[in-house]
């Protein structure tokens, strides 16, 4: 039986109905591993770290005040015990693939060309932006649950947020003029020819 909303699943794990922890296994893991990989780690380390993070969640699962949110508090663990590793990602490692499917071949091959673009991009920008974007706009958390998590003031989190998209603008619009400079002097190379 599957319980409906994260705190039912709480409270039934800590009055002895240890299995419910599942459901919060299923909800959570591929979330967490989506973080982590995002922030940088390997698919092992992924794996790990969303391991080590829904095991350290079970123990401390008490602890947890049920007047506030349960994923803000699971990605406050997860945060922790990324920087606790300090890992740092490979530039030679695969990033993410788009696990949604879509109805045509061309369509997920664009799909997938998009997610590896926009990878690339968050990749660019310091950690703590890239943090605060992917809990925003991947986990899609308020910017009150993100300041709980990095430590950082709901303005800091807004001001964060906003930086990070002028920020990524200014690398697209940047690659966009290189893509057109290269395209005119490879012109100007063949009409010289």
């Amino acid at each position: 039986m599957e319980l409906t909303d994260d705190h039912s699943i709480i409270e039934a794990v800590l009055k002895g109905k240890k299995q419910a922890y599942a459901d919060i296994v299923r909800r959570y893991q591929n979330k967490l591993y989506g973080l982590f990989r995002k922030m940088g780690s390997s698919e092992a380390d992924a794996q790990d770290l969303t391991q080590e993070t829904l095991l350290k969640a079970y123990r401390k699962l008490g602890a947890h005040n049920p007047t506030q949110s349960f994923a803000g508090w699971m990605y406050t663990i997860a945060v922790n015990l990324q920087k606790d590793r300090g890992r740092r990602k490979d530039p030679k490692s695969p990033a993410q693939e788009d696990t949604y499917e879509r109805e045509t071949p061309e369509s997920k091959l664009l799909q997938k060309e998009l997610r590896l673009e926009l990878d690339r991009l968050l990749e660019t920008l310091p950690e703590h932006y890239r943090l605060v974007l992917i809990l925003r706009y991947t986990n899609q958390l308020s910017h009150k649950e993100i300041a709980g998590i990095t430590g950082m003031s709901v303005r800091q989190v807004n001001n964060a947020v906003h930086r990070a998209k002028i920020s990524l603008r200014k690398t697209v619009e940047a690659k966009e003029g290189q893509r057109y400079e290269s395209l005119g002097s490879y012109n100007n190379e063949k009409s010289q020819s």
